[in-house]
């Protein structure tokens, strides 16, 4: 708005006032216009964590917020694998010995609308027992490279990581974890967080 402008509303104004108010009712004018709020990503309070559909314009495939402040518990239902997404099984070697290595499966199978998201940051990471050690106590794969990285299988309808471990001892060990992936459908993708117990039997 022009000194002229603000001089005929308000006749009675100085000349150096009106220019002085032209200038904050242009820059009134231009953050008012400019401002746009961002798209929102569902958050825990909406019952899911939602991440960018791989390929979606703005930004890498998912984004990982494990961690971060105010993220929810490991074990929030919210975040767990819902049987329309896809199932979560657990494969124990039914042949453990005590001093011999074994090999466990942790395997995520999504439904025919779903798939497994390459660009979100998966990761297995697991706290054995004291009678019992891993070949590898961290497993990931995924991230904006889309490795396959320690996945045993890593496509859109299977995602599994081998867990080689070996009892020292006879007897049950519970080897517990935390799971972190995530699907997606057409439209949107879901962050999961897994607990996960594997439970072995030695002779």
């Amino acid at each position: 708005m022009s000194r002229f402008a603000l001089a005929s509303i308000f006749p009675g104004l100085p000349g150096i006032a009106a220019a002085g108010l032209a200038a904050v009712v242009l820059v009134g004018c231009s953050k008012s216009a400019g401002s746009k709020e961002p798209p929102k990503l569902a958050g825990p309070g909406d019952g899911e964590e939602r991440v960018r559909v791989p390929g979606a314009k703005g930004g890498p495939g998912a984004q990982d917020t494990q961690g971060a402040p105010g993220a929810p518990s490991q074990d929030d239902d919210a975040f767990k694998l819902k049987p329309e997404e896809g199932a979560l099984s657990i494969e124990v070697p039914s042949d453990a010995v005590a001093g011999k290595e074994t090999t466990a499966r942790v395997i995520v199978t999504p439904t025919q609308k779903y798939k497994i998201n390459f660009e979100f940051s998966t990761k297995l990471t697991l706290a054995p027992p004291a009678e019992v050690t891993l070949a590898k106590a961290e497993l990931k794969a995924g991230g904006q490279a889309k490795a396959q990285g320690d996945a045993e299988k890593f496509e859109e309808k299977k995602l599994a990581f081998a867990v080689k471990l070996t009892p020292t001892k006879s007897g049950d060990h519970t080897i517990n974890g935390k799971f972190q992936f995530a699907v997606c459908d057409k439209d949107q993708c879901l962050a999961k967080r897994e607990p996960i117990a594997i439970r072995v039997a030695a002779k």
